[in-house]
């Protein structure tokens, strides 16, 4: 499947935006039967290795096409469980049954083969991350192609975040500094959609921030296919359980070092701890598109003074709530999925820990400075703001001596505290836990203060 590195010609263009726009019931058996003018022939020994490292690249398949009657169609649903199931276990080639009839179906001719007649389809594949696979034109180059892609989707109002579509080669380069990143050029669309999204709600709280960096996640490894596959998977099953999956955008703010393991290799712990008394649940906690300010005070500073937050889809289902300092670790009953602070005004996403490998999948990594959090300072961001009454000194004194991590989530409480959540007496028990009678006593000696 080496081919040349050109474009679809813009037949195959349109074929493909106008496949894109049917219905994953728009395959019949009478297009089964139909022979493709694009036959694929005899597939040539020597595209064999090419062609094979090509379908390893490949993410799982989430539509296949045929390509029958001068137009791409989509398979029947039933057809595509039956090669998904193949193509996951690494078979090139398998036989599946269409309306009781066998065919040949090759990745890596990308071809459909009636063994009856020896006739041919031209066979391609759309993976799980929007890329697309199709063959060349045969009459024109007996070699394959892949990673073209579909021109540019109709605008809605609306939009989630998506990548953009055009007439061109997908070439995916990972960053040096998270594998499977890609570093987004900032005057690219997606780069502004997640800025603005960003900042437009943090700078009310801390003005001086600024990104660094926008990075988007490939999900090209092994391991970040088999998890988006599983999170494609447990959408559908929501979906024909609730009638809604319920799908959001959430962040996540954690440290440099834990988005390499979490994109490598999943969650691999809660961050209700980090929360304490304001933690819902004992689960993975994002905060709304609306919302970063509340996850990137769970974010650490790196030795550059950087921090980072992950915009993840989340598969919410049906959400209940749960009460701040909950224990909870699991849904209430069969008829929930996630859990959140508030049904009408959400501060918080829960997702319980059984579900944060199969209902979380992160999408970008947001890197950011803010003058609240500058390097060598360990003031968390808005403390500054507070320091014009005793226990607020006290607070931001503690605050520079402890882990940020620490220090994170007693401002969390701190900020539940002030607006009457819970006594004065409860804050401070819990910031002695966390601080430990020692450091309190100095820090106290420090100011004078009682």
């Amino acid at each position: 499947m080496e081919g040349s590195n050109r474009v679809l010609s813009p037949p195959n263009v349109a074929a493909a935006a106008a496949a894109d726009n049917l219905s994953s019931s728009g395959f019949t058996s009478t297009a089964v039967n139909s022979i493709s003018n694009l036959s694929s022939g005899f597939f040539p020994a020597d595209k064999v290795s090419p062609a094979y490292r090509k379908f390893k690249q490949s993410a799982a398949p989430s539509r296949f096409l045929l390509f029958s009657q001068n137009a791409w169609a989509d398979l029947d649903r039933r057809v595509v469980d039956q090669l998904l199931e193949g193509f996951l276990i690494g078979k090139t080639a398998l036989e599946a049954s269409v309306d009781g009839k066998p065919y040949l179906f090759d990745f890596l001719s990308m071809s459909r083969t009636d063994p009856s007649t020896g006739r041919q389809n031209s066979l391609a594949w759309i993976d799980v991350r929007g890329r697309c696979f199709f063959p060349a034109d045969e009459r024109a180059n007996p070699g394959l192609r892949l990673n073209a892609s579909f021109p540019n989707p109709p605008r809605q109002r609306n939009p989630r975040l998506a990548e953009e579509r055009c007439d061109e080669i997908i070439v995916e380069v990972s960053s040096d500094r998270w594998p499977e990143t890609k570093s987004l050029r900032d005057d690219e669309k997606l780069y502004k959609t997640v800025e603005k999204l960003f900042l437009s709600s943090i700078k009310r709280f801390s003005p001086g921030t600024t990104i660094t960096s926008i990075h988007r996640c490939l999900h090209s490894a092994p391991s970040g296919n088999s998890r988006l596959l599983t999170f494609e998977l447990q959408k559908r099953a929501a979906m024909e359980a609730r009638g809604n999956a319920n799908v959001k955008f959430g962040w996540h703010g954690t440290s440099s070092s834990s988005i390499a393991t979490i994109i490598s290799q999943g969650f691999g712990k809660t961050n209700s701890g980090q929360l304490g008394l304001s933690s819902h649940g004992l689960g993975i906690h994002l905060s709304p598109p609306h919302s970063p300010y509340a996850s990137a005070l769970l974010s650490e500073a790196d030795e550059d003074g950087e921090r980072h937050v992950m915009l993840c889809r989340i598969i919410m289902g049906n959400s209940e709530k749960v009460e701040a300092g909950s224990s909870q670790d699991h849904p209430s009953n069969e008829g929930f999925d996630s859990g959140i602070d508030d049904p009408v005004n959400p501060k918080w996403y829960v997702v319980w820990n059984t579900n944060m490998n199969t209902h979380i999948i992160p999408e970008y990594v947001v890197s950011f400075k803010s003058s609240s959090h500058s390097s060598g300072q360990r003031k968390s961001m808005g403390a500054r703001k507070l320091s014009n009454r005793p226990l607020c000194r006290l607070f931001t004194e503690i605050g520079m001596r402890l882990p940020s991590s620490k220090m994170q989530a007693l401002e969390i409480l701190y900020n539940q505290y002030r607006v009457g959540k819970f006594s004065k007496e409860v804050f401070i028990r819990y910031m002695r836990s966390v601080a430990g009678d020692q450091l309190l006593t100095s820090s106290i000696n420090k100011l004078r203060v009682c």
